[in-house]
């Protein structure tokens, strides 16, 4: 049996799927060369991308599982996708994830960078030997997140060893004060109709000042230029590791926004990198293993989101 990668990351991605299926595959990656994955997807029986387009439908007859390297899901409606092909995604971000979650609130309230770069300069300011300027604590602190799944209760998890209260917003509930009563924001819900511009003006005015909104789901939950102008103009703290966009190729130089949210000084901007650890390949590998395992064996995959119905 035949897969193809069509990824930027397929270089990982190729060697370790080659040492983790017990199954007979045929394995090839690329990126950015559409010729190949027209030519390539013709005989192919798995696809792992996260970039499949509905007009490959008519070439990929032959294809039997679309895997995502990703928790996302692009698409919703069965006619984007050949008769028969399952789409199935992976999940495993919510450990590193969370683990960036708590270094961007440790790093804003002990403010650590900043002592550290004045004491190589033997300026004692943060010190208690020296009456320096105290730092804050997370303990007592309260989080709110919006967004109760993987990453959300990998977050929660940890924020009650912490000692922080924690808040939460799901579908059909949503804590007294969620908004007003924070001292974190942590966006970690999946991208729909329903949750698409869910925070705006609105919600961004009831935060207290002093709050720290940190995004790890996508950009376009808060509405880009009504977070532009509230950081622009409130005393809030924002991260940012999920945008509104990205690059279409390797080495491709581009901020995540049309506004310039890399040039406020109270916003810490990253180029999505919170879950993507080596363990997260490793483990998201595994499970495409797994399936493709399945497949090779005729056994139903795992984790399907979606069964293609397109047929010409």
């Amino acid at each position: 049996m035949r897969l193809i990668i069509y990824d930027p990351a397929f270089v990982y991605f190729e060697p370790l799927l080659k040492k983790l299926i017990d199954t007979h595959w045929e394995i090839e990656g690329e990126w950015a060369n559409d010729a190949w994955l027209r030519q390539e997807i013709r005989g192919a029986d798995a696809l792992l991308t996260n970039h499949f387009r509905p007009e490959w439908r008519s070439l990929a007859r032959h294809l039997k599982a679309v895997f995502l390297p990703g928790a996302g899901v692009p698409h919703s409606n069965s006619e984007d996708l050949p008769l028969g092909c399952h789409l199935s995604n992976v999940f495993e971000h919510g450990p590193p994830i969370a683990e960036y979650v708590f270094y961007v609130m440790l790093r804003h309230l002990t403010r650590i960078e900043e002592h550290a770069s004045a004491f190589r300069q033997g300026n004692w300011s943060g010190s208690a030997r020296t009456a320096g300027q105290v730092h804050d604590e997370l303990h007592g602190k309260t989080i709110s997140l919006l967004g109760y799944g993987t990453i959300g209760k990998a977050v929660a998890t940890r924020a009650e060893a912490f000692g922080m209260k924690v808040l939460t917003k799901r579908t059909t509930h949503e804590d007294p004060g969620f908004y007003s009563k924070c001292d974190f924001l942590v966006v970690s819900c999946p991208l729909t109709e329903d949750t698409r511009r869910l925070i705006g003006s609105h919600q961004l005015e009831s935060l207290k000042p002093g709050a720290m909104l940190i995004n790890v789901a996508r950009g376009e939950v808060i509405d880009e230029s009504a977070l532009y102008a509230a950081l622009s103009s409130r005393n809030l703290y924002a991260a940012l590791d999920a945008w509104y966009q990205y690059p279409t190729d390797i080495g491709q130089t581009l901020n995540g926004s049309r506004l310039p949210f890399h040039e406020l000084p109270n916003v810490l901007v990253t180029p999505h990198l919170s879950a993507w650890t080596n363990k997260l390949i490793e483990r998201r590998m595994t499970r495409i293993a797994t399936n493709l395992d399945r497949l090779a064996k005729g056994e139903p995959l795992e984790r399907v989101v979606l069964t293609g119905t397109w047929e010409a």
